[in-house]
């Protein structure tokens, strides 16, 4: 388990932790994951992409083993970047990190 990095919201007394590393809840919760952090542009970019991935078994049987192949390395990268994502959009509401 990664360390966790702590955010401050400046003029309450709130702190966030957000943990580094692999984010589990990313990668097998997508965009339900986003939507409980409050991440509303990722939640809304990770459904369309899976969406846009269940749509192409359209194409067969190919295009099911493409679709599989591509919404794994989607989850992957969802759960590689996923608690960046949460500490930038954390930043981007005002949260300062505490040292």
């Amino acid at each position: 388990m990664g360390k966790r990095i702590y955010l401050h919201y400046p003029g309450k007394d709130e702190t966030v932790a957000v943990a580094t590393g692999f984010s589990w809840g990313a990668f097998l919760l997508g965009f339900v994951w986003a939507l409980s952090k409050r991440m509303w542009f990722a939640a809304f970019i990770m459904l369309s992409v899976n969406i846009m991935f269940f749509f192409t078994d359209i194409w067969g049987s190919v295009g099911d083993l493409i679709g599989l192949v591509l919404s794994i390395l989607f989850g992957i990268a969802c759960g590689v970047y996923g608690n960046l994502w949460h500490l930038r959009t954390l930043e981007k509401r005002g949260y300062v990190v505490v040292r």
